[in-house]
């Protein structure tokens, strides 16, 4: 019973991750199957809907029934993004001890959904609700550097960028620059760009579409977070954002 339920996953599997639709045989030969077992599982699949065949080919692709369970699934509380985030948020400060947060986008602006705070007496605090700019922050700047390259330039032809401290970057090429930087290392730094004082490191969180949909941050003084620390630590908030993707169906493309 088991073998047959596995079986039927690994049909399930092969015709969702096909190009296109596929023969009994091209099933058989990939799965080192019988054709015999692989006729018998498609035809059960098929029956609830979860495969479909082709008339006229005679070949086999995905039912629709797989798409409805996988569009309710999608709205369980499981894939909360705020519930995924706040584990690894937990991990992030007991590690760190620093204050973790959860960022989404609204527009322009850079919205707290979630914080863990430090432990510390003097620490980070930023309510949740709270927005911000996108461009001088350390989630902002994670966001931005995941969207897709004309959103990109978009986004920086449409802006304008307010100096709130003497490191606050306001031109256009030098933000460019930054974001194609935090593309290519999965990881994003506000270095005293919002509040003096005040150092973050932030990666993106992708959906299963591979879209971004928020960024997970450490924020601290630079007494404790410098530049040099929030280097340090920018793979391991890479690791906790990639792991809330991952939860929320998002596979990594191979290099």
């Amino acid at each position: 019973m088991i073998q047959s339920i596995d079986r039927a996953f690994d049909v399930l599997e092969a015709l969702a991750l096909a190009d296109d639709d596929l023969s009994v045989s091209e099933l058989s030969e990939q799965l080192d199957l019988p054709i015999a077992t692989v006729h018998r599982l498609l035809a059960s699949l098929a029956a609830r809907g979860y495969v479909t065949q082709e008339p006229t080919t005679r070949r086999y692709g995905p039912g629709p029934r797989l798409l409805e369970i996988a569009a309710q699934a999608a709205r369980s509380k499981r894939f909360d993004l705020v519930r995924i985030a706040r584990a690894e948020l937990m991990k992030l400060t007991a590690e760190t001890g620093e204050t973790s947060n959860l960022i989404i986008r609204q527009g322009d602006a850079a919205v707290y959904q979630e914080q863990i705070p430090s432990p510390h007496m003097v620490r980070m605090f930023t309510e949740v609700g709270q927005r911000a700019p996108l461009y001088c922050t350390g989630g902002g700047k994670a966001i931005l550097s995941a969207l897709p390259i004309p959103e990109i330039e978009q986004y920086l032809a449409q802006g304008r960028f307010e100096r709130w401290t003497k490191k606050t970057i306001t031109n256009p090429d030098h933000l460019r620059a930054e974001l194609m930087t935090a593309r290519e290392r999965g990881f994003a730094l506000d270095d005293e760009e919002r509040e003096e004082g005040v150092c973050c490191v932030a990666a993106p969180i992708f959906d299963r579409r591979g879209q971004v949909v928020g960024a997970i941050s450490l924020s601290g003084p630079s007494t404790r977070l410098n530049r040099t620390r929030a280097e340090e630590l920018g793979p391991r908030v890479r690791e906790a954002a990639l792991a809330c993707s991952r939860q929320l169906g998002f596979h990594q493309p191979k290099a």
